[in-house]
């Protein structure tokens, strides 16, 4: 099992994303950054800088010489912190234990709220948490923010106007994950261990609804293919991941991995590598699997990262998509940053 850099950071660290490049679409920067959201005692956005690894030279420190990220800005966040959202390189969106959306700038490097919005309720009427939350992927001011939470509704509100906010009842439990597969649908996960797609513009019912049959499993997160709208990829409660291919939704087909022995909190395609997949678990552990090959009957890769001084479940992470380094940041319920990069010809890590 290979070692994570782990930097304490006193907070429990329970949502991570690197921002794009402030100038452009290719870094050419020598610094990068990222957002961390914690949760429990400090209800906190932060805003991180850390070394572009594209940039190092053997004449430089090593990074076990010096912190992995060095602290920007930080701002009070009403409720924990449970997924961003990046809008722009200078905007970016919070779910929230309280149930609200909110619309965050980041100019001179400083975090400023702009906007919330109540997107979860339960029928009391008290806040339900919100679970999770993803950017249409249209390059328009018109874009909207699909949200889900434990009121077992999807929340769309357009980003330009958070007061036109819509929400829909699409299960009795909890939805745990959403995202975009393509800007006219929406892919959710659900406790209950199903996965229901919708039409964006009939957003009340199901267009397809599906599960494991051979399994109950609880779903606690999903994600889009970054070029194949048709492949998902879910992660469950028992530590398996299900990658799902969905161009028959009415039969489609899941393939199982066994990758960790706990809670699987979020899953991610590689952004530079799609035939791999980053997940981060209970277990304390990410995983980084090949579950695609030219050739099938070869064995599927995968390596295990994990942090000496890090005993705690991972429940976060993002994979740096802007840099040639295989650059990954995860945050943890024992209080640390952790960080894992290599070289891009290189796959002992990634």
């Amino acid at each position: 099992m290979n070692t994570l850099q782990v930097q304490p950071v006193a907070r429990k660290v329970t949502s991570v994303c690197w921002l794009p490049p402030r100038a452009g679409q290719a870094y050419t920067d020598t610094e990068l950054y990222f957002v961390t959201g914690s949760s429990a005692r400090h209800k906190e956005l932060v805003l991180w800088t850390t070394d572009n690894p594209d940039f190092e030279s053997e004449s430089e420190p090593s990074s076990e010489e010096k912190a992995l990220a060095t602290l920007v800005a930080k701002v009070t966040h009403d409720g924990d912190v449970h997924d961003i959202a990046v809008v722009s390189a200078d905007v970016i969106a919070t779910a929230s234990s309280y149930g609200t959306i909110s619309i965050y700038d980041i100019q001179n490097n400083s975090l400023k709220l702009r906007e919330s919005v109540t997107a979860h309720r339960f029928a009391s009427g008290e806040p339900a948490v919100n679970t999770a939350l993803e950017v249409q992927p249209v390059n328009s001011s018109d874009a909207e923010i699909a949200s889900c939470g434990e009121d077992g509704r999807i929340a769309y509100v357009p980003l330009a106007r958070l007061d036109a906010l819509q929400a829909y009842e699409v299960d009795s439990t909890v939805v745990t994950g959403v995202c975009w597969p393509t800007p006219a649908q929406v892919a959710a996960s659900t406790r209950s261990g199903q996965i229901k797609l919708f039409d964006r513009r009939s957003p009340a019912e199901a267009s397809a609804v599906f599960a494991d049959q051979t399994k109950n499993y609880s779903f606690e997160c999903i994600t889009s293919h970054p070029s194949q709208s048709f492949r998902l990829a879910t992660g469950t409660d028992t530590g398996a991941v299900l990658l799902w291919d969905i161009r028959n939704p009415k039969k489609p087909v899941a393939e199982v991995f066994s990758v960790h022995e706990s809670n699987v909190w979020k899953v991610r395609y590689h952004p530079a590598d799609s035939s791999k997949i980053v997940t981060c678990s209970e277990d304390a552990s990410i995983a980084i699997t090949q579950w695609s090959s030219d050739k099938p009957s070869a064995p599927r890769d995968r390596h295990h990262l994990s942090g000496f001084f890090n005993a705690l479940s991972i429940g976060c992470l993002d994979v740096c998509p802007y840099t040639r380094t295989n650059l990954l940041v995860a945050g943890s319920d024992s209080g640390n940053i952790l960080m894992a990069k290599s070289a891009s010809t290189e796959f002992s890590l990634f």
